[in-house]
């Protein structure tokens, strides 16, 4: 059995994960997805719903109305 190391903090975590492609424990790995979730943001826009918007300049052009 090979032992797994963590990419960020150097601990062994399961063969099951790697297997998936992993290469960071489950704690690093939750830290992250939590570090990349903050910085979306769901913008309503009229007649069509919700979308993502991920960088701030994608929020500049949103619900522009010509004139």
């Amino acid at each position: 059995m090979s032992k797994n190391i963590c990419d960020c903090c150097g601990d062994t975590f399961s063969a099951r994960r790697a297997k998936l492609g992993y290469t960071v424990c489950l704690d690093c790995g939750d830290n992250q997805a939590q570090s990349q979730r903050a910085s979306w943001c769901v913008v309503p826009l009229p007649k069509q719903g919700y979308t993502l918007a991920t960088r701030k300049e994608d929020l500049l052009y949103l619900n522009q109305k010509p004139r």
